[in-house]
C-alpha cells in the first residue's frame, strides 16, 4: 500500500479517483472544503506538509472553464501547479499524474469543426503533435505538461500528463443534459454537442483504471490522451498501452 495525495479531491474526478484508490492504498484528500486536508493550491507550505510520506501525487486541482480568465488561469492554474510540482519535489515524492487536458491541442477542433466529429473524420491526434492551445485555459495546462518535463529531467520526479478529455456528470456520453445546454463551442447545435460527447467521452472507471496503469510502472515522463475507446475519437490512445498497457474499456459507439 503506498501513500497518494490527490489535489481537488472534492470536484467531479477527485471524488470518484479517491473513492477508487482508497481500496488499496492510502489516499490523502486536498480540495478547499470537505477533504481530508483543507488547503489551496496557491499555498506551497500547504502542499508541502500535505504531501509529506506521499508517494505519488495525482494533481487535479485548479480552474477548469475553458473560458477561464487569464487572473483565474494565474493564479490556481499556473501557480497552482507550480506549487504542486514543488511541494512534490521538496518531499521527495516518486511520481506527478498531472491532469492535463485535451485544450493543448484543441485548435485541432476548432480548424476542423463539426465534421471532426463524424465517423472517417481522417484526424487522429499524437501526443508528440505540437501544441494548439485554444484557450488560455489551455495554455495554462502546456505551462503544466512542460513544467512536469523540467521537473523530470533537472529533479528525476516521475511525471505522467494525461490529457483529458470529457469526464461528465451523469458518467454517460449520452445524457441530454451535457448537450443542451450552453457550451464553449457555442456554434455547434446540439446534434453535433452530442456527437462531440460520443468522441471526447472518458468514463471515470477509465481514467481511475489508467491512472492505476501509471502507478503500475516506472517511467520518467509520459503525455498520454485519457478518453475512452469511442468509435469517433480524434486523440491517439496507443501511446498509452505502449507506455503503459492500458486500453479503456468504455467507449461510445458511432451514431
Amino acid at each position: 500500500m503506498s501513500k497518494i495525495a490527490i489535489t481537488g479531491a472534492a470536484g467531479l474526478v477527485g471524488t470518484y479517483l479517491s473513492a477508487d484508490l482508497a481500496r488499496d492504498h492510502a489516499v490523502v484528500r486536498i480540495d478547499l472544503h470537505d477533504a481530508d486536508v483543507v488547503a489551496d493550491v496557491q499555498d506551497l507550505a500547504a502542499l508541502e506538509r500535505a504531501f509529506a510520506g506521499c508517494e505519488t501525487v495525482v494533481h487535479l486541482a485548479g480552474v477548469s472553464s475553458v473560458t477561464a480568465t487569464w487572473e483565474q488561469v494565474h493564479g490556481a492554474n499556473i501557480a497552482g501547479t507550480y506549487n504542486a510540482f514543488e511541494a512534490a519535489r521538496r518531499q521527495g515524492v516518486k511520481r506527478v499524474i498531472f491532469a492535463s487536458s485535451n485544450h493543448t491541442v484543441g485548435m485541432h477542433e476548432i480548424v476542423n469543426g463539426a465534421p471532426l466529429y463524424e465517423p472517417g473524420a481522417g484526424v487522429l491526434v499524437r501526443n508528440d503533435d505540437p501544441f494548439r492551445a485554444d484557450s488560455l485555459y489551455g495554455v495554462g495546462k502546456v505551462f503544466g505538461e512542460v513544467l512536469g518535463k523540467f521537473y523530470s529531467e533537472r529533479f528525476g520526479l516521475q511525471v505522467t500528463c494525461v490529457r483529458i478529455g470529457s469526464i461528465v456528470e451523469p458518467d454517460r456520453y449520452d445524457d441530454p443534459s451535457l448537450f443542451l445546454g450552453p457550451s464553449f463551442l457555442d456554434y455547434l447545435t446540439a446534434e453535433q454537442r452530442r456527437k462531440r460527447y460520443a468522441s471526447t467521452w472518458m468514463s471515470q472507471r477509465d481514467f481511475a483504471r489508467l491512472v492505476r496503469a501509471i502507478l503500475a510502472r516506472d517511467v520518467d515522463y509520459a503525455v498520454v490522451y485519457g478518453v475512452s475507446d469511442n468509435a469517433t475519437r480524434f486523440w491517439d490512445l496507443e501511446p498509452g498501452r505502449a507506455i503503459f498497457g492500458f486500453w479503456p474499456l468504455d467507449g461510445a459507439k458511432a451514431t
